[in-house]
């Protein structure tokens, strides 16, 4: 089965993939927002989404590493890296301690913090494009870039509630 979906959150992303496999569809690929699933049993996977620190291309180490927890790397775009797990084999949580999840939360905070600058840098531009030329394609971009910087800064906003929630769990 082939579905599409635009996601900016990877908590969101998690649980509808969770939610597919319990309604017996495994993850087995994606591409530009597009899901590939494969049948199976209900319930049969556990999902995490996990942002890599760097992109070298595909990281034979990480998957072998993740080979050996009993994990299997599903997929990988650019730097988000797509893991399943047999749900037989317990729960599936790549970060369990309170450090580990603000280390995680900040590193997607930031990235998202990059990519709302370019966005915010290229909605300026076609804005301009738009108020000289009067065009309304210029007006349609503006309208879509201010959209997706609008969803860069709500994920940096909850990525930001996250890591404060944590950081009050960590004082208490």
């Amino acid at each position: 089965m082939l579905k599409f979906k635009l996601y900016y959150d990877k908590d969101a992303e998690e649980d509808w993939l969770k939610k597919m496999c319990l309604n017996g569809w495994a993850f087995k690929k994606f591409f530009l927002g597009f899901y590939t699933f494969e049948q199976c049993e209900p319930g049969e996977y556990n999902y995490q989404i996990d942002l890599l620190d760097n992109w070298n291309g595909y990281k034979d180490d990480y998957a072998a590493f993740m080979e050996d927890a009993g994990v299997e790397v599903v997929g990988q775009w650019w730097r988000w890296v797509y893991l399943q797990k047999k749900a037989t084999d317990g729960p599936f949580e790549m970060y369990t301690d309170v450090d580990s999840k603000i280390s995680q939360y900040s590193k997607i905070r930031n990235f998202f913090k990059v990519a709302l600058i370019l966005e915010v840098i290229c909605f300026f531009m076609e804005l301009m494009a738009t108020v000289n030329t009067g065009s309304y394609i210029f007006g349609i971009f503006t309208v879509l870039l201010a959209v997706i910087s609008l969803a860069m800064l709500k994920i940096i906003w909850k990525c930001n509630w996250k890591i404060e929630q944590y950081k009050h769990e960590k004082e208490t």
